[in-house]
């Protein structure tokens, strides 16, 4: 089964979205810089590079900074996903994350504000089919998608430190080192997917609302005894699931539905 496409008349490929993302980036000022090895140098935290940000961890703690805008396209693989791979219409074994950073430059205001411009402007998918989370505390956030974007307030939903924190849970369980509040754009594929009750939103897990990227807002440095300190520069990190974006653009109800897996 199809979703009708009432955003666009075409289908864009996937290779096109990964393009016109880096393109979108660089004009706004981002040094594209290659994926890293799906298997991490010098850094015994993770097992596979996990996230567009696992070949920034220096940068993020305020050294070694070359750049101070960067956007890449990086090959990841999540051991803790594999479980649930064939099980949803969005995990895999290995996939892209479409990703830009700011290492003590901008801040929300303008992640939030690209990362929609690019949405509805570059991939000209309608607004009202976005909806937004915010973390419960992040006054700030809420702000700038209801006073800025314009975004109605019933469609921002504030949801706790599992679901809008990266990482997940991170202020009780770690790990140590970057994290910070995040705030996630959803696509709403329609009341006629999914548990279809009237009351459904992103907080639903019923798979109506596809969570196509998260926007990180890397503040803090998790200590061992479950402190936040404030890390030297207020950064960003985001990641948009390039198959997942795919699929919304293409109009599928699974990732394994777009053109690269056909």
């Amino acid at each position: 089964k199809e979703i009708i496409l009432r955003f666009s008349g075409l289908k864009m490929k996937t290779d096109e979205i990964r393009e016109r993302f880096l393109r979108f980036f660089k004009k706004k000022g981002h040094k594209i810089i290659p994926s890293d090895s799906l298997v991490p140098f010098e850094d015994p935290s993770v097992l596979f590079t996990s996230a567009g940000m696992n070949q920034f961890k220096e940068q993020f703690m305020g050294r070694n900074i070359t750049f101070r805008r960067i956007a890449t396209c990086q090959k990841c693989l999540r051991t803790q996903d594999l479980e649930k791979v064939g099980k949803t219409p969005g995990h895999h074994t290995f996939f892209e994350m479409l990703g830009n950073f700011s290492f003590g430059d901008y801040f929300k205001k303008e992640a939030i504000e690209w990362a929609w411009e690019f949405m509805t402007k570059d991939l000209n998918i309608k607004e009202e089919r976005l909806w937004v989370s915010v973390y419960i505390d992040d006054a700030e956030g809420y702000n700038i998608w209801r006073d800025i974007i314009k975004v109605p307030k019933n469609k921002i939903i504030k949801m706790g430190a599992k679901e809008n924190f990266w990482p997940s849970d991170a202020p009780t369980e770690g790990p140590n080192g970057p994290c910070g509040p995040c705030s996630e754009i959803f696509f709403d594929q329609g009341p006629d997917v999914g548990c279809k009750k009237s009351t459904c939103t992103p907080a639903c897990d019923c798979g109506r609302f596809v969570e196509v990227w998260n926007l990180v807002f890397t503040q803090f440095d998790r200590q061992s005894d479950g402190r936040l300190l404030p890390l030297p520069s207020k950064n960003i990190d985001t990641g948009m699931g390039l198959e997942r974006a795919a699929s919304v653009m293409q109009g599928v109800l699974t990732n394994f539905q777009i053109d690269i897996f056909k």
